[in-house]
């Protein structure tokens, strides 16, 4: 006899992956496929000059929450950092070869952090780029790491500098051996933090006590560098923000410069 204490078996539909699969290929933003939540909206612009990495990590966090609450919308923070070096989840402490009393005597900070990634170098003539946005669903971070790269790419590209991507490597290359940008991400419940470092007028001697990204066999270079002449922080700054804007589908909105206080508020 049919039991009929049970509902009848119901062919259910495979369930679809939260992440996209690996062979997906790039796609940008756009109104049929939208990388941010947010997709046609405005990106809050923060310039906040040369500032220390960790309260820098903590307004990040303060910012990512506030996001995910919906309290604020998407910002991007750009700055530079006073000397530091930092190692992600999963990095090889090894690859920094600067020991206590080297990072001392060149006045340098070590964090460990819980980005993604190895060891970078934060200093001056470095411009960072930390989005705080959020995702859309399902998430696909390798899309959005590849939206930071490209948007790196383009705004290389304005300054005169043909840079590109590298297959199994993260960042921004120029002839595929020297490294012009680095990426690291965190994402935590859709909204991330952490982003982007491009190497602008910054002095390579600071790459002399590490190994970036553990990749040994790369050169480290800027555009100064490659241009053989200084370059504009504050235009470089202008285009990031344009190319930022466009490979997240969103619309740039200048924020106020200054250091963001509690609750994202100005402090005076």
């Amino acid at each position: 006899m049919r039991d009929i204490s049970a509902p009848p078996a119901v062919a259910l539909e495979p369930p679809q992956p939260r992440r996209p699969r690996r062979e997906i290929p790039y796609r940008p933003a756009s109104d049929d496929h939208p990388l941010l939540l947010a997709h046609g909206g405005r990106l809050s612009v923060e310039r906040l000059g040369t500032v220390p990495y960790r309260p820098t990590w903590e307004l990040q966090d303060e910012l990512a929450q506030q996001r995910r609450e919906r309290r604020i919308g998407d910002r991007l923070l750009l700055l530079e950092h006073f000397p530091v070096y930092t190692i992600g989840r999963g990095g090889d402490d090894a690859n920094l070869l600067a020991s206590p009393e080297r990072l001392r005597e060149i006045g340098a900070e070590f964090v460990r952090i819980d980005r993604g990634g190895d060891i970078t170098f934060h200093g001056p003539g470095q411009l960072v780029a930390y989005p705080i946005v959020e995702l859309h669903d399902p998430l696909d971070l390798r899309r959005y790491v590849r939206a930071l790269e490209g948007a790196m790419i383009d705004t290389a590209a304005r300054f005169g500098v043909d840079a590109g991507r590298v297959d199994g490597l993260t960042g921004v290359w120029v002839a595929e051996r020297r490294k012009l940008a680095a990426i690291g991400v965190r994402v935590k419940r859709g909204v991330t933090t952490h982003g982007l470092a491009l190497n602008v007028n910054t002095e390579l001697r600071w790459f002399d006590e590490m190994i970036p990204c553990g990749i040994r066999d790369r050169e480290v270079t800027t555009l100064a560098r490659e241009l053989g002449h200084p370059v504009e922080m504050e235009a470089v700054e202008e285009a990031l923000a344009a190319e930022l804007a466009r490979h997240f589908g969103l619309r740039v909105a200048d924020g106020v410069p200054g250091i963001i206080g509690p609750a994202g508020a100005r402090e005076q």
